[in-house]
């Protein structure tokens, strides 16, 4: 049985020219179907790279009052 979708929200965001570029041009290589696809992938990565920073900083804090007794 097919996985259900999950819900989607609509939102309108300001972007640069640039932003925009980079967009259309991940969508003309063939890479996403479409604007929405290109920005849900970076979110996805800026979702992954503030746990690692997120986690990062947790073992740092933990150093640091491990040092501190």
């Amino acid at each position: 049985m097919p996985r259900p979708m999950p819900r989607q929200i609509c939102k309108n965001v300001s972007i640069t020219p640039e932003m925009d570029r980079f967009i259309a041009d991940r969508v003309t290589s063939g890479r996403y179907q479409n604007a929405s696809e290109v920005v849900r992938a970076a979110l996805r990565v800026l979702e992954r790279e503030e746990a690692i920073e997120q986690e990062r900083m947790a073992r740092l804090a933990s150093r640091v009052s491990g040092s501190e007794r």
